[in-house]
């Protein structure tokens, strides 16, 4: 109705300036050349207006077959987007149930209806890794990439190829792009935590760290510890090269992870080779409570010698402020058995025999009477005691559960701060092999 209004009241007003100008009309003459045409200007606004009309309804025509092509193409885009949406759906929902024909044969649908789409590279990803077409796989990956979308999915995809291929070093580069594009993801920061264990790029895990930490995403506990770890590996890599500020940089590893024992034993180590003896004995005669490394006796031996000074003297002064404590006697013990002063350390371990004595002591009571009463049998005693006295603690691979000798950030199988320091839960924890070094090593030290 209101367009029926419109085009009465465009008719009206057309009627009236038409009669308005036929009323008003005067003569005009046009000259062409030497031609003379006279007309009025009544018959030139009427040509003028079907000039004008015939432009608006060839424009309008012209309108009305574009605008019949542009329904016809959206409602065909619409048929394909809802035939490829189903056929997305259908094809994760084959993949969710392992029935990988059904899924292989909607993707090719969906590869027809939603070409080079977000939603055709995901299910055409899943689908090839069915398929086990890895470098089909790693394209689409790459294809990901140009789509904001599906940049996350290709990153963390490329990422884990790499990983599999061993590739740490590319691994590492897309994983960091994944970290600074979403930080959030699952187990994203512990991945790679583990590609920097294997790449030995030590500054990129202090940085990392850090920026988990500020995002909440780990705790500042954790946060320490794998710093600490980096400052560590650091401080070995310029050990030759720079050794001062080795000293500093595995300094601050101990204020993040205080009296670890790897740490303490390589900070006093380095300390002893610059020749820094003064602060490497304050260091041990300080905190020897917190310290009771038995592993340390080969380091204070070495500190005797710069210090012309007799391991059991040196031992002496370290553990003059914690005499009674247990490792304290192992040490002193030690010392004596250093100095073959056999009854002093057998005086020193009485107290520790009283209990169940730990497999480090009676081990130490078979060296005593290899050499102080030569009786073969009281020797073997001892040794066969050890093997039911307490175990010391070893360092064992929390994941694996293998033991090795020495702490190493990665450890023998493969796995980032994987390694405890704890006693084993039983003997056969330990190989056969392993306890025999251990007994032939204190009957011979």
């Amino acid at each position: 109705m209101i367009k029926f209004f419109i085009i009465i009241l465009q008719l009206t007003v057309l009627v009236l300036v038409s009669s308005f100008l036929i009323r008003n009309s005067y003569p005009v003459s046009l000259t062409l050349d030497q031609l003379i045409i006279t007309t009025s200007s009544s018959v030139l606004f009427i040509f003028a207006a079907i000039i004008i009309f015939m432009i608006i309804f060839f424009q309008r025509i012209i309108f009305f077959f574009k605008l019949r092509i542009f329904k016809f193409k959206l409602n065909k885009q619409k048929d394909n987007w809802e035939r490829g949406y189903q056929a997305f759906s259908q094809g994760m929902i084959a993949v969710a149930n392992k029935d990988f024909q059904t899924a292989i044969t909607e993707n090719k649908k969906v590869s027809y209806y939603l070409k080079n789409t977000s939603l055709n590279l995901l299910l055409k990803s899943e689908t090839l890794k069915i398929e086990k077409k890895y470098d089909e796989l790693s394209l689409v990956y790459e294809e990901m990439l140009k789509i904001e979308n599906t940049k996350a999915i290709g990153l963390k995809g490329l990422m884990k190829k790499n990983i599999y291929a061993q590739d740490y070093h590319h691994a590492f580069v897309y994983g960091e792009s994944l970290f600074n594009i979403n930080p959030k993801i699952e187990k994203l920061y512990d991945t790679l935590v583990n590609i920097i264990g294997k790449t030995n790029n030590w500054q990129k895990l202090i940085e990392i760290s850090n920026n988990a930490l500020s995002l909440k995403l780990i705790t500042k506990d954790l946060s320490n510890v794998n710093k600490s770890i980096g400052y560590y590996e650091i401080s070995k890599i310029k050990m030759h090269s720079e050794p001062y500020e080795a000293i500093k940089l595995i300094e601050n590893s101990l204020k993040l992870r205080q009296f670890f024992y790897p740490y303490v034993s390589y900070y006093l180590e380095l300390l002893i080779e610059n020749n820094e003896l003064i602060k490497t004995k304050k260091y041990l005669q300080k905190n020897w409570k917190n310290l009771l490394f038995p592993e340390l006796k080969n380091i204070i031996k070495s500190l005797s010698i710069k210090l012309n000074l007799s391991f059991s003297e040196l031992t002496k002064i370290i553990v003059s402020n914690d005499y009674d404590i247990k490792e304290s006697k192992i040490l002193l013990a030690e010392s004596f058995i250093e100095n073959q002063k056999w009854n002093d350390a057998k005086k020193i371990l009485t107290p520790l025999l009283q209990h169940k004595p730990s497999k480090e002591v009676c081990l130490l009571m078979s060296v005593i009477e290899k050499n102080n009463s030569s009786d073969p049998q009281k020797v073997n005693a001892w040794i066969s005691r050890s093997n039911f006295g307490e175990l010391n603690r070893i360092w064992i691979c929390s994941i694996t559960n293998t033991t090795q000798e020495n702490w190493s950030s990665m450890s023998n199988s493969g796995y980032f701060n994987s390694l405890e320091w704890r006693k084993p839960k039983d003997m056969n924890n330990l190989s056969s092999q392993d306890v025999e070094s251990n007994i032939i090593s204190y009957i011979n030290n």
